[in-house]
């Protein structure tokens, strides 16, 4: 079984903070190299940027070419429809969602998913399903199959901004895993999300 590829979904027209993730953030690198870096560090997968296809996100394709990761553009205001172009232009078998407003990437949390994908055969592995998880520390590994069965259409206005809310929300039709974590429950009201 070929490994998952991780997917940075990154854009530049926040609401709550345009250009975030071109902010310096740390020893003059922006939020969405400190990401890539840390990612690069401690795991040994696959990088994509899955950005928009809007002028304002040409930054972000810099940056990508700059630290040589993989990138992809594609619809700006369908999340899905960009995700599920992606997933085909770089014929992925599965991914691991990442925000790139995430710098605290619980990287023992992934590889714990990724163990637990490698072993039995799941849709999606994550620690969202209950909403008990801290904002910024949410992790999702997901077989791109179920995404290519979906018929875009039928989603609302959120379901293609929040790519795994139509699957949490018809849970009965896929093999779900929730994996447990004590710690995050406890401060599941933090946020490590920027």
């Amino acid at each position: 079984m070929s490994s998952p590829a991780i997917l940075i979904f990154a854009r530049s027209n926040s609401k709550r903070l345009p250009g975030k993730v071109l902010k310096e953030i740390y020893l003059g690198k922006n939020l969405l190299e400190v990401i890539i870096l840390r990612l690069k560090k401690f795991l040994r997968l696959n990088i994509i940027v899955c950005t928009s296809k809007s002028k304002v996100d040409n930054k972000i394709v810099k940056i990508c070419k700059k630290n040589k990761v993989k990138y992809f553009r594609g619809e700006q205001n369908n999340v899905f429809k960009r995700t599920v172009d992606c997933l085909k232009r770089y014929n992925l078998n599965s991914f691991i969602r990442i925000n790139a407003d995430r710098p605290f990437v619980d990287f023992d949390e992934i590889k714990r998913i990724i163990r637990i994908y490698k072993k039995k055969k799941f849709d999606i592995i994550t620690n969202n399903l209950k909403r008990d998880c801290p904002k910024g520390l949410t992790c999702e590994l997901a077989q791109s199959k179920i995404f290519f069965g979906i018929n875009e259409k039928n989603l609302s206005r959120v379901e293609k901004e929040h790519i795994f809310d139509y699957f949490y929300q018809n849970k009965q039709k896929y093999k779900i895993f929730s994996i447990k974590n004590n710690l995050y429950k406890k401060n599941k009201n933090k946020n490590f999300s920027i």
